[in-house]
This record gives C-alpha cells, sequence and structure tokens, in this order.
C-alpha cells in the first residue's frame, strides 16, 4: 500500500495486474540449484575425506598387527633352531616321552642279503613278549 503524504490521501494500486516474471523466476532457479550443487559437492568431499581417514586407520592398525605376528614369527623360528639342538632333543626324549638311552648289549646290525635300505636294520638282542606271532603285544 503506497501512500502520498504530500496530498494527504493513500494511494492503491488495484489497477496493478499480477503476473509472474519468468526472468525473475529463472534467476532463483538457477540461485538454488547452484548452492544445491555446492552442498552436493561438500558432501561427497567429506564422505570420500572421511573414508580415506577410515583406511588410514585400518593401515595403521594392519601395520601393528603385522609388526606383532612378524615378532612371533621370529620367536618362533628361534624356539625350532632351539629345540632342535641334539641337547634338547635328548633331553625332551628322556623327560616328555620316556625313551632310554641304548644298553651296550643292544647292537644295531645289519641283516646280510637285504641291501642298505632301512629293512636291513634289527636290533641285536631285545626282549621276548609272550604275546603270539601275528598279534600284536599289550605292552603298548
Amino acid at each position: 500500500m503506497m501512500s502520498d503524504w504530500s496530498a494527504g490521501m493513500e494511494n492503491r494500486n488495484y489497477k496493478i495486474p499480477r503476473r509472474t516474471d519468468v526472468g525473475n523466476l529463472m534467476d532463483l532457479l538457477a540461485s538454488i540449484l547452484c548452492i544445491l550443487m555446492i552442498a552436493g559437492a561438500l558432501v561427497v568431499h567429506l564422505s570420500i575425506r572421511s573414508r580415506i581417514y577410515g583406511l588410514g586407520y585400518q593401515v595403521q592398525s594392519l601395520q601393528k598387527q603385522e609388526k606383532t605376528l612378524l615378532s612371533i614369527q621370529n620367536n618362533l623360528v628361534i624356539e625350532a633352531e632351539t629345540l632342535k639342538r641334539p641337547q634338547n632333543i635328548d633331553r625332551l626324549a628322556r623327560t616328555e616321552l620316556g625313551m632310554e638311552s641304548l644298553r651296550p648289549n643292544q647292537v644295531l646290525l645289519t641283516r646280510p642279503g637285504l641291501g642298505d635300505g632301512p629293512e636291513a636294520l634289527a636290533l641285536a638282542s631285545t626282549r621276548q613278549t609272550s604275546a603270539r606271532p601275528g598279534r600284536p603285544s599289550s605292552n603298548y
């Protein structure tokens, strides 16, 4: 509503027709589209950035796990080399497996005519069991 204070009476805009300005509407639509594109680009940028940070933390965790596994592997290699020593094998055989060293009357002899393979070796004097031949003994 317009007022003309010099004349002392109000002038109303009754005779101005109401119409939509297409140029202003297109400008408004273009500005909204630009704002939405900028907002979309920001959302995509933030999602990519957060994914990169997540992958960085995952890489750091895997590197820490790799160091741990390598130290465990090194410890196992050292333990395996320690257990391969003849003194340790002898100690484990006597204590954990209950084995005994050979007595003087237990000598490994080869049978003539069998060749050089493992089947040629036989114990010279072993204890006789009361089991019948062809059946396993119950001394296990």
